[in-house]
């Protein structure tokens, strides 16, 4: 697994899925959900390439990056995105399940398209609450479905909404963006263990992790719920 994302899942990720138009919006919806301030201390779980880094920084360059990722190739791609903004984070190879941190280090945690690629999504879900602060916000994503249909989903909805707007050459790319993220995760259907969540199961998850608030929401355009809220 380590190296199919280090040899094809990174490599193109930039190129397929994260040009979507539904998934720039589903990672504009996972930040809506932090409120960040000046100086806050950042946790980025399973940052990847640095996509979500940077629409942070575009929203508050202020703030105290670092991320983890099981890639230090995706690491490193992260830290030349951030530099071109100005901005050093810290980053550190480390796995989700098992965070090297002291507990109440973090203001705000953001976990994104991670959970479905661990083998014990409730031990790395109770890592991310116990390295938060008393009151720390946290934005999680846990999937509902598997990727081709995710592919699928994300290409269809990217070529709908640009046809719609009249934007025939970009829906095209927009096309080629989606069939390409399909193929990208299609491979992950052959996992001997999926990591799919109903509502139900994740309410009852985060009840018995007893964060002092949260809400799940369901985002179809990319097959996930966003489980937000305080510690």
């Amino acid at each position: 697994m380590q190296a199919y994302f280090d040899l094809v899942y990174n490599p193109v990720y930039d190129f397929t899925t994260a040009r979507t138009t539904p998934y720039r919006r589903w990672q504009e919806a996972c930040l809506d959900k932090l409120q960040l301030a000046d100086g806050d201390r950042i946790l980025c779980v399973g940052a990847g390439t640095g996509n979500e880094i940077i629409r942070i920084l575009k929203r508050n360059n202020n703030v105290r990056i670092v991320a983890i990722d099981a890639s230090q190739r995706a690491l490193e791609r992260a830290c030349k995105k951030a530099g071109k903004y100005g901005k050093q984070i810290e980053t550190v190879k480390m796995d989700a399940q098992a965070l090297d941190f002291p507990a109440e280090s973090f203001d705000a945690a953001l976990c994104v398209h991670l959970m479905d690629f661990l083998s014990d999504n409730r031990k790395a879900t109770a890592e991310i609450l116990r390295v938060l602060k008393k009151g720390g916000q946290f934005a999680i994503t846990y999937p509902f479905s598997e990727g081709l249909k995710l592919g699928v989903n994300l290409a269809k909805g990217g070529l709908g909404c640009n046809i719609s707007s009249g934007r025939d050459g970009k829906a095209f790319l927009e096309l080629l963006s989606g069939v390409g993220a399909g193929i990208v995760y299609l491979p992950l259907i052959f996992r001997s263990k999926q990591g799919f969540y109903s509502y139900q199961q994740l309410e009852k998850m985060f009840t018995a992790l007893k964060p002092e608030h949260f809400q799940i929401e369901e985002h179809s355009g990319y097959q996930d719920f966003i489980v937000y809220g305080r510690k």
